[in-house]
């Protein structure tokens, strides 16, 4: 169910160096029921992050086996957020329009969840669409939505399944999966198998940057095998014979990247890819001591925010999360924050509410009863849609409460 990762996911080199390490942890999407909570049993596995030395690629140290991270998966695209829903329409028009796609093209996506972006090429006259996602029970959901889904992990095999039955894609996408698959060569070889001569590969992923800039380490869980930045991945795919032609930065999930593949010379390949390789250079991302002051700024941060918690409890205010997101439970998970000092956690996902977080054992709640009677701070979990949090919950905040925002170039209560 664990193993040790020995060598570089991009480039294979076996010179890792351990920088950030944020204790054991149970998966970030393990939430719990009632009757599983009373067992009294939860698997933990470390939760640590390399850096190659030789393509600066960030890494988890261990791998937990897919089956256990997947076999019931809780994360739901259509139900992510306040503005995922239009965030992956907005997409699947954008991807229509710059490359031309007809009722005739092929689209095929990887961790397609439950086929909500591929829905959305569907209903914008892109008809044939497959998607492919380990988890079973997400699979059903796409298939009952009218998408296509293979319930299968991503890899060569399945590449030239699809191949063979459909023929190759006009594009595939990928996206908040690349980081979740542990054999990055197989990846990119089955790519390779699927894509048409002038197809494109696109996927998008939580930005290195982002971490550098906005502390956001909560992004660092089991299934975030690696944390992805533009320089290993042009290295990587320019092995294999392919290109990136483009990078775009998006404001989703905090700052993720936009990245477009394609076979040499059959795409312009743009000034972004060359200004963006320029900024994580100019940020530090090639030398090992960023990362080592990396850690020490997120042990600072995390310190920080215990302390302010430990002060408002003496003082005797109501706490609670806001949101009950993944990248919330490594935060909860590292700084030792339970039901001690939250009263609950907010959510609207039904495969959620009712059940408690992994690790910390806090009660996630429907958001309504944060809203009915109000705490006098909430922890905004879901902090990646903070603008969106405090238009709708102004109210909230006109009686009085206050919200505190781990993650971001300072802590922040407003």
């Amino acid at each position: 169910m664990l193993t040790k990762n020995t060598a570089c996911r991009d480039c294979g080199s076996t010179k890792l160096t351990i920088f950030l390490d944020l204790s054991d942890q149970p998966p970030a999407n393990a939430f719990l029921t009632g009757e599983a909570l009373a067992t009294g049993k939860e698997a933990y596995y470390p939760l640590k992050a390399n850096v190659c030395n030789d393509c600066q690629l960030v890494q988890l140290a261990d791998t937990v086996d897919l089956d256990t991270l997947f076999q019931d998966y809780v994360y739901l695209t259509a139900g992510a957020g306040p503005t995922t829903p239009k965030h992956f329409t907005d997409y699947a028009k954008n991807i229509i329009e710059r490359f031309h796609l007809t009722e005739n093209s092929f689209v095929v996506e990887l961790g397609s969840n439950d086929g909500f972006l591929l829905s959305a090429f569907q209903q914008q006259g892109v008809k044939k669409v497959l998607g492919v996602d380990p988890a079973k029970n997400v699979a059903q959901m796409a298939q009952e939505r009218g998408v296509s889904t293979l319930a299968l992990p991503w890899g060569e095999n399945v590449a030239k399944q699809i191949h063979k039955e459909y023929g190759k894609a006009d594009m595939i996408i990928g996206n908040n999966v690349v980081a979740h698959i542990d054999d990055h060569q197989g990846l990119v070889r089955a790519v390779k198998e699927l894509l048409a001569p002038n197809g494109t590969f696109v996927f998008e992923a939580p930005y290195l940057v982002d971490m550098f800039e906005n502390l956001s380490f909560d992004t660092i869980y089991h299934e975030h095998l690696s944390c992805l930045s533009v320089r290993p991945l042009k290295r990587m795919f320019e092995s294999h014979g392919l290109e990136i032609f483009d990078v775009e930065e998006k404001t989703v999930h905090g700052v993720s990247i936009r990245v477009f593949v394609g076979w040499p010379g059959k795409h312009k390949v743009t000034p972004h890819v060359f200004e963006v390789t320029k900024k994580e250079e100019e940020i530090g991302l090639n030398r090992i001591e960023s990362y080592h002051h990396l850690a020490q700024r997120v042990r600072e941060r995390t310190k920080e925010l215990t302390d302010l918690l430990v002060k408002l409890k003496k003082e005797g205010k109501s706490i609670a999360g806001y949101g009950a997101p993944a990248k919330g439970n490594t935060l909860l998970n590292y700084a030792k924050i339970g039901p001690e000092v939250l009263d609950y956690l907010t959510e609207e996902l039904p495969t959620k509410i009712g059940k408690f977080s992994p690790g910390m054992h806090i009660p996630v709640v429907h958001v309504d009863i944060a809203r009915r009677s109000p705490p006098d701070y909430l922890l905004v979990l879901a902090w990646n849609y903070l603008d969106k949090i405090l238009e709708i919950e102004d109210a909230l905040r006109k009686r009085g409460t206050k919200f505190i925002v781990p993650i971001g170039a300072s802590l922040q209560v407003l």
